[in-house]
């Protein structure tokens, strides 16, 4: 039966993650669980040349290049040889990935029966960009602020958690930390416009899990568990899938006053109605098709005016949202609209 868990890491982790740290932290059990030296982890990480891949290391202590998120699609293929060659080596194997990388790993290393010692990890997934949105996105940025990007975060923590506030740094050291600019994409993703279309029909949305454990944002903890106060830098959502990440889990658990970190146990399922891809692919927007049949032949920035209003007003409304989300203003809005 799958478990469910909140988990928080401590701040120094938190800062670096897309929400609560859960991820690096489990990472760390997992070596201490099975001896360092013993295991290899493979993720998602960002590479110079701004393109995301899966590749592997070999100690906890390396796992942060795979924190963070990366809304493309990574390219998975180079490391399905390596982990497979880590298995027959006899090491345990963490991989993490979207639910459809994590169902393709195991259908392969299954038919190998090499599957006793891998570990996987799948996320709760809104969808994967194209990797052509992604580029252009990466020109745009590049042409108007004249310099060549160096380094970008989907979600930049010291910014805030919920609001997907996005960070741009270029080779001439100009910033932009949360601008309209760096929202672009992320609009975009959110707005499902850039995904794949596959991404619609995805049958990994759901209750069935491939991952022995799931992770994602922990979206509604505030209103789920009154007692959790200190959550507005990020909360990790857990599901335990199997009794392997059960196992683990636990020991994280048992070891939160010694790392001042905090799990705690779901007992509801109220969490779900925060998920909506728990339940269901997402939706495929009205303009989708005519969307691609302009990005064909449009500019990028005529896309953007078209369908997310890019623009003066844009940016005006983006940095009032911003002012709001420093006060307490966005969260009386939020408990209104929940009828709380």
């Amino acid at each position: 039966m799958m478990k469910v868990f909140a988990y928080r890491n401590i701040k120094s982790e938190i800062m670096k993650s897309s929400s609560g740290g859960a991820f690096i932290r489990i990472c760390q059990e997992f070596e201490m669980l099975h001896g360092k030296g013993n295991v290899a982890f493979y993720g998602a990480s960002m590479l110079e040349d701004m393109s995301v891949r899966h590749l592997g290391v070999y100690g906890a202590e390396q796992c942060h290049i795979f924190q963070g998120a990366k809304y493309v699609r990574s390219d998975f293929s180079q490391c399905i040889g390596d982990i497979e060659k880590d298995l027959r080596a006899g090491k345990w194997v963490l991989v993490s990935g979207t639910p459809c990388q994590i169902y393709g790993i195991k259908k392969y290393i299954q038919k190998k029966q090499l599957d006793s010692k891998l570990f996987t990890i799948d996320l709760l997934c809104h969808g994967t960009a194209k990797n052509q949105v992604w580029k252009d996105y990466i020109a745009w940025l590049e042409k108007n602020n004249k310099a060549k990007l160096m380094r970008f975060c989907f979600r930049y923590k010291p910014e805030g958690w919920k609001a997907y506030p996005g960070y741009a740094e270029f080779d001439s050291h100009k910033k932009l930390i949360n601008t309209p600019e760096t929202s672009v994409f992320s609009k975009l993703h959110l707005s499902a416009y850039s995904i794949e279309k596959g991404c619609f029909q995805c049958p990994f949305a759901s209750e069935e899990r491939n991952g022995d454990i799931t992770l994602g944002d922990y979206w509604g903890i505030e209103y789920i568990d009154t007692t959790i106060r200190n959550y507005k830098d990020g909360v990790s959502l857990i599901l335990c899938n199997s009794e392997v990440a059960r196992i683990l889990i636990l020991r994280i658990g048992e070891k939160c006053r010694e790392n001042h970190d905090f799990l705690i146990e779901t007992k509801s399922r109220e969490f779900i109605k925060y998920q909506d891809n728990f339940q269901r692919p997402t939706e495929m927007p009205k303009q989708y098709e005519e969307f691609w049949k302009d990005y064909e032949k449009k500019e990028f920035e005529d896309i953007l005016i078209k369908y997310i209003g890019w623009g003066r007003k844009y940016k005006v409304l983006y940095n009032i949202k911003k002012i709001a989300r420093k006060t307490m203003i966005i969260e009386l809005y939020r408990r209104l609209k929940r009828g709380n």
